[in-house]
C-alpha cells in the first residue's frame, strides 16, 4: 500500500472546512456581552435625542439606527427595549410618524423574545409595557403569560406581573369607555 503526500490543495481544503466549522460552532454559544459593549446603543440614542432637540430629523434617524443596530447585536433584551421607544420618540415628528409604530414594534418583538431566552421576567414585563403603549392588548397578554410562569413563586416577581395587568386592565377599559374596573 502506497501513501500519497499531502497536496496543498487538501491541506487548505481541511483548514478551511476546520475554520467553517469552528466559526458555526462560535455563533451557536452564548454570548455574554462585556461591560463595554452591553451599552453600546446608548450613545447613539442619546445622539438622536440631541438631534431631535435641534429638528434634525435626518440626523436623528441615522443615530436611531445606528443604535438599533448596537442594540440588535448586543444580544440583550434592554437595548431592543430602548431603541423601540427611541423610535417613538421620532414617531412624535409629522413625517416619521408612520414608521415609528412598526419600527418600536420590531425592536419591542425582538426585547421580548430575547428576555424569554434570558428568562428575564422583568424583561418580560418591561416589553408587555411598551406593548400597552402602543395598544397592542394581544400582544401584552402573551406577555404576560410568559412572565406569569418565568416568575414561578417568587413574590416579588408576580407582584411586578399583577401590577401590569392591573394597569393593562384600567387602560384599556379607560380606552373602551369603562373606566377603571370595579374589585
Amino acid at each position: 500500500m502506497s501513501m500519497r503526500p499531502i497536496t496543498a490543495r487538501v491541506l487548505l481544503g481541511t483548514l478551511g472546512s476546520l475554520f467553517l466549522i469552528g466559526t458555526a460552532m462560535a455563533s451557536f454559544v452564548l454570548r455574554r456581552p462585556d461591560g463595554s459593549s452591553t451599552r453600546a446603543w446608548t450613545s447613539h440614542l442619546e445622539r438622536m435625542d440631541a438631534a431631535l432637540v435641534a429638528q434634525d430629523i435626518s440626523l436623528a434617524e441615522r443615530a436611531w439606527l445606528q443604535g438599533y443596530q448596537q442594540a440588535l447585536g448586543s444580544r440583550r433584551w434592554e437595548g431592543m427595549v430602548e431603541a423601540g421607544d427611541a423610535a417613538l420618540r421620532i414617531g412624535a415628528d409629522v413625517k416619521s410618524r408612520r414608521l415609528a409604530a412598526p419600527r418600536a414594534r420590531q425592536a419591542y418583538l425582538t426585547a421580548l423574545v430575547r428576555a424569554r431566552g434570558q428568562r428575564s421576567v422583568d424583561g418580560v414585563v418591561r416589553t408587555a409595557e411598551a406593548f400597552a403603549r402602543l395598544g397592542d392588548r394581544e400582544v401584552v397578554e402573551q406577555a404576560l403569560r410568559i412572565a406569569r410562569d418565568l416568575a414561578g413563586t417568587d413574590p416579588e416577581a408576580e407582584a411586578r406581573v399583577r401590577a401590569v395587568v392591573d394597569q393593562s386592565t384600567r387602560v384599556s377599559g379607560a380606552a373602551h369607555g369603562l373606566g377603571t374596573p370595579e374589585r
